[in-house]
């Protein structure tokens, strides 16, 4: 093999496990909206039941929030929309946390704390602190990095007069 027939070969093969990789995430994607919805619906069934409502609403706010996510994965992953909605989407999954981590310690604080009830405490706290908090700065160092740019692309641009 001639090495400019190997530089062409090794762009296919880049471009054919490009090609594959967008296909998985497809498919990821579309697992994540069923097994998300399925959840979504029971997280409403729960929400009609007197005793399930707090649980049936932290269920609906994060499992919406992997639903979202999901039609996301189908999307293109390169354009700026994508990339803030997937921040919304780490920001209503940390609220999720949040909740649970609020409610699971008034419910432990109210009947005592179990094992459980303190393990699920610090999954929530964890959860909260990269997803929520992790998102509100994502969120601020991306509003800062744009608003960065266009001011540089601002200074570049000739204060000429256009009038006549």
């Amino acid at each position: 093999m001639s090495p400019d027939d190997q530089g062409t070969w090794w762009q296919a093969q880049a471009l054919a496990l490009a090609a594959e990789a967008q296909r998985l995430e497809r498919r990821q994607g579309t697992a994540l909206i069923i097994v998300s919805a399925v959840f979504v619906a029971v997280s409403m069934l729960c929400m009609f039941i007197g005793t399930l409502r707090l649980i049936g609403l932290v269920c609906l706010v994060f499992f919406g929030a992997c639903l979202f996510a999901g039609i996301l994965m189908r999307r293109g992953p390169n354009s700026r929309t994508t990339f803030v909605l997937t921040l919304w989407v780490a920001l209503l999954m940390g609220l999720g946390m949040g909740l649970l981590f609020i409610f699971t310690l008034l419910s432990a604080l109210t009947y005592g704390a179990s094992g459980n009830q303190i393990v699920v405490l610090v999954v929530a706290a964890i959860g909260f602190l990269f997803l929520g908090v992790g998102a509100v700065v994502a969120l601020v160092k991306a509003g800062r990095t744009g608003r960065k740019a266009r001011d540089q692309w601002q200074n570049r641009r000739p204060h000429v007069p256009t009038g006549r």
